[in-house]
């Protein structure tokens, strides 16, 4: 989830990320926004993005995060940012007594920033006609002072700009039939528009726009411009990858895909075959089909494992490469670990601690994908 990465910008009591957090609550609809015109959100994302998150509903999500063990047990959980996010939610959902799950029917996230700055994102809200004028009604009551604006024209497209309260804090508005998007930055709302209006967004992408992009209810994907972990990066490839997050009780899932230019892909299987063979205690790195289905032959053959031999054992034979770490030791040792690991994962070692990482990679249909598997320690 960069997830958690994302979910970290959601604490912030920033309008921006205020209204962020209003837009997720509104998902529990899966109506599209308005019954005019069907916009695509992803033409006008700049492709110069770094990263973006995608939902529909993020109110499931919040209810599941709250059944897991994790949550219920583990006080890392609540002392991270995502706990803290998902209170913030809480407390902003609370404050429409009739919901506004019919006014705003999907976000989209994009990062602009490597750190990843809370500044830097830009929210695009699929919405009817009055869910502008709700989502506004809502800053305001949050500042407790008038909100005041301006226009000015870009590229003769409107920018609504506004002022809020005794903030020193100016929100940047964009829209039209159907949408909303919205940012503390001016500059990247004049980036939207210029996406839009030269078709340079990541919709016109080569690599990204091999992306399938249709999904299923109740979905939640974060699309990283990166390699699933450093590794695997090769010079002058573009490279997108793709997670989906799933969870239950006690397991979260990623899965998905990396999608790079046409002919990077030899040489990122060449580096997936070439990574070295690791076995410690609570560590198996691993690549080649033949060492691994060598190895796991031996692991489902012992009678009572460990949940660390269980974790193994669950892979399949037929992967390219394997990963499977206890997390506590990985956060104990980072830098023995920091290529193998996709950033996001590095700079969220608490949050992960408590669980088993399994990792399989296999080629599908000319591109690498994968399956993240984190199991709960309990």
């Amino acid at each position: 989830m960069k997830f958690h990465v994302i979910v970290k910008i959601g604490v912030s009591v920033s309008v921006l990320l205020f209204c962020i957090a209003v837009g997720f609550y509104s998902f529990a609809s899966l109506k599209e926004a308005g019954k005019g015109k069907d916009i695509d959100i992803f033409s006008m994302i700049p492709d110069g993005s770094y990263s973006i998150l995608e939902t529909d509903n993020i109110d499931y999500y919040v209810e599941e995060f709250s059944r897991m063990i994790y949550f219920q047990n583990d006080t890392a959980f609540h002392r991270s940012e995502l706990f803290n996010a998902l209170n913030e939610l809480n407390t902003i959902a609370s404050l429409s007594s009739h919901g506004i799950s019919n006014k705003i029917s999907r976000i989209v996230l994009s990062v602009h920033s490597k750190d990843f700055s809370k500044d830097d994102v830009i929210a695009y809200f699929k919405l009817d006609n009055v869910g502008k004028k709700y989502l506004l009604d809502l800053i305001s009551k949050k500042y407790e002072y008038d909100v005041v604006s301006k226009s000015e024209f870009y590229r003769g497209k409107r920018i609504e700009i506004y002022s809020l309260g005794k903030t020193s804090k100016f929100l940047s508005v964009f829209s039209g039939d159907g949408f909303m998007v919205i940012s503390y930055h001016k500059r990247l709302i004049e980036d939207v528009i210029d996406a839009l209006v030269d078709e340079t967004s990541v919709r016109n992408n080569p690599v990204f726009s091999k992306i399938g992009l249709k999904k299923t209810v109740n979905y939640m994907t974060f699309y990283s411009r990166e390699a699933k972990f450093p590794a695997l990066y090769v010079d002058s490839c573009d490279v997108w990858s793709e997670f989906e997050l799933h969870f239950n009780s006690d397991v979260i899932y990623l899965n998905g895909a990396m999608y790079q230019s046409d002919n990077c892909l030899e040489s990122m299987k060449y580096k997936l075959d070439d990574i070295e063979m690791l076995s410690e205690d609570s560590i198996l790195v691993l690549s080649g089909q033949e060492r691994i289905d060598s190895c796991l032959s031996k692991i489902i053959s012992i009678s009572d494992k460990s949940l660390f031999e269980e974790c193994v054992s669950n892979l399949s034979r037929d992967a390219s490469y394997i990963m499977v770490a206890d997390m506590a030791k990985v956060e104990k040792y980072p830098d023995n670990y920091r290529s193998h690991l996709p950033k996001f994962i590095m700079d969220n070692l608490e949050f992960f601690s408590s669980f088993v990482m399994s990792l399989q990679i296999n080629e599908v249909n000319g591109k690498l994908s994968y399956i993240y598997v984190f199991t709960y320690k309990y």
